[in-house]
C-alpha cells in the first residue's frame, strides 16, 4: 500500500515538473498594441509590445510540426523586426478575431483560414494587412 502511494505522488511530481518546464505564452492585446508575455521554467520572464502604429505588415502561414501544422502570425514593424505568434498562445482566438477592428482592410479569419489551413504541411505564406505603399522584402530583396 506505501509503494502504490509513493508511486502515486511520484507520478504527480513528474507531471508537475514536466508542466513548469515548458514556457507559457500569453497574447494581450488592446486597441493600441500587442503584447505578447512569456513565463519559462527557470524564471526567464519577459515580454515584447509591438503598437499597431508602428505595424505594417501582417502575414500569416503554417510552420509544419512533422504531425500536425501550426498556424502563425507575423507582425512586421517599421524597423523591419517580426514578432510571431502562433494558435498553441492564450489570446490567439480573440486577437484574430479582433485584427479587423485594429486595421481597417485586413482579412477577416473566415476569409484567410482555408488559403492557409489547406493544403497541409505547406507554408502558405498569406499577407491578410498591409500599410499603404509598404513594401514586402525577404532576405534583403524587394519582392512586392
Amino acid at each position: 500500500m506505501f509503494k502504490a502511494y509513493s508511486d502515486r505522488v511520484a507520478e504527480r511530481v513528474n507531471a508537475f515538473r514536466a508542466r513548469r518546464q515548458r514556457t507559457v505564452f500569453t497574447i494581450f492585446h488592446n486597441v493600441n498594441a500587442l503584447k505578447l508575455s512569456w513565463r519559462g521554467p527557470s524564471h526567464d520572464n519577459g515580454e515584447i509590445v509591438v503598437t499597431w502604429k508602428d505595424t505594417l505588415r501582417i502575414e500569416v502561414f503554417k510552420r509544419d510540426m512533422w504531425v500536425a501544422d501550426l498556424i502563425c502570425l507575423s507582425f512586421i514593424t517599421k524597423e523591419n523586426k517580426a514578432v510571431e505568434v502562433n494558435e498553441e498562445m492564450d489570446g490567439w482566438d480573440s486577437l484574430v478575431d479582433k485584427l479587423p477592428e485594429y486595421f481597417p482592410g485586413c482579412r477577416t479569419f473566415e476569409d484567410w483560414f482555408q488559403t492557409v489551413a489547406f493544403p497541409a504541411f505547406k507554408t502558405n505564406l498569406t499577407v491578410i494587412y498591409s500599410a499603404a505603399s509598404t513594401p514586402i522584402v525577404r532576405n534583403g530583396i524587394v519582392i512586392s
